[in-house]
């Protein structure tokens, strides 16, 4: 079995990752704000009840956003990983 890991790959990768997760939550804040705009003009049972359902909606975005940057974070952590085995392995051959 064959692994290649090439660690311009991977880093551009993470980056794509904290950059959709960036995008994510600018494209649902503008969307956000365009939805509030109309809640603010509701009372009673349908503002609640949408309240109670975006407070919700609201957590599970920062949850995805929060894994995604876990995710770009674990890249990163292998690229330096896979590079310190390169580099220990590479020392191997040093006389």
């Amino acid at each position: 079995m064959t692994i290649k890991i090439t660690y311009g790959t991977v880093t551009a990768a993470a980056a794509d990752i904290r950059s959709a997760a960036k995008d994510l939550t600018n494209e649902l804040n503008a969307l956000e704000d365009r939805v509030m705009k109309v809640v603010n003009t509701w009372n009673g049972e349908a503002r609640n009840a949408f309240k109670a359902k975006h407070d919700g909606w609201g957590r599970d975005v920062s949850g995805l956003n929060t894994t995604l940057n876990a995710i770009a974070d674990k890249l990163d952590e292998s690229t330096s990983g896979y590079q310190q085995t390169d580099r220990r392995a590479a020392q191997r051959f040093e006389f």
